[in-house]
């Protein structure tokens, strides 16, 4: 969910649509009547839900949107599709570009995007895809114009299906913190990455960085909520 910092009556929210079928739901919808009603502004296929959507923190017209195909089973789960990809609004939804210079050939997995709210052009991209060598962190200075594969790591792509968020330090483009089976954090702009292992309960959703004091960072994991006063560096379980 993504709410409009200039005007909260607007309301961008991804749709992943149904798990065992197809499903025309899917997409990307947004109000502008604090969700009375709703339009969708970025369908691909029956396939293909958004599984993240991130909004330019100086420009609320401006979104990515993480299209991710996928099919789950009893006995089977396929990620990834031709209706997988990133795509970008410059005017808050109306019209979408997608994004691929400098991505991998191919059809693509699950996609986590991430705008750096200390440099809006510079965007985060975790790409999940069939080849080995290409797959993990990507990193954009034009605002998503082209794209730089900087690294691969377990935690970027693992169980895409499970988690796969992705959160930049407000204040230090260069950290980045990516949720997966466990807490990897970056400080060098995701060329290495750091595994948490302080007592952390594994399988992390979500992570938060306090803008006033990106040393205050939440954790949501399966074992509960954490939290770290020096920048990630050590946790301890509040909730």
């Amino acid at each position: 969910i993504q709410i409009d910092p200039t005007n909260s009556s607007v309301v961008y929210v991804a749709v992943q649509g149904h798990l065992w079928d197809a499903d025309e739901e899917r997409g990307v919808y947004k109000t502008t009547d604090f969700g009375k009603t709703w339009q969708r502004v970025l369908y691909v296929n029956i396939d293909a839900g958004c599984a993240d959507l991130c909004m330019d923190p100086s420009n609320p017209n401006v979104l990515y949107a993480a299209m991710w195909e996928h099919r789950r089973s009893p006995d089977f789960f396929e990620s990834g599709g031709p209706g997988s990809g990133l795509y970008k609004t410059t005017d808050a939804g109306l019209s979408w570009v997608k994004l691929r210079k400098g991505l991998p050939q191919g059809d693509l997995g699950r996609l986590a995007v991430a705008v750096a709210p200390s440099n809006p052009n510079l965007v985060y991209l975790t790409v999940e895809c069939e080849d080995k060598e290409s797959k993990g962190l990507y990193r954009s200075e034009d605002a998503g114009q082209s794209w730089t594969w900087v690294s691969a790591d377990f935690n970027l792509t693992v169980r895409p299906f499970y988690f796969s968020r992705l959160v930049v330090d407000p204040a230090n483009e260069q950290k980045i913190y990516k949720c997966g089976l466990n807490l990897t954090v970056s400080e060098d702009g995701g060329k290495t990455f750091r595994t948490v292992s302080s007592g952390v309960h594994s399988d992390i959703h979500d992570v938060w960085v306090a803008p006033e004091d990106p040393n205050f960072v939440l954790c949501g994991t399966d074992g509960g909520a954490y939290r770290s006063l020096d920048g990630g560096t050590t946790f301890e379980m509040f909730m």
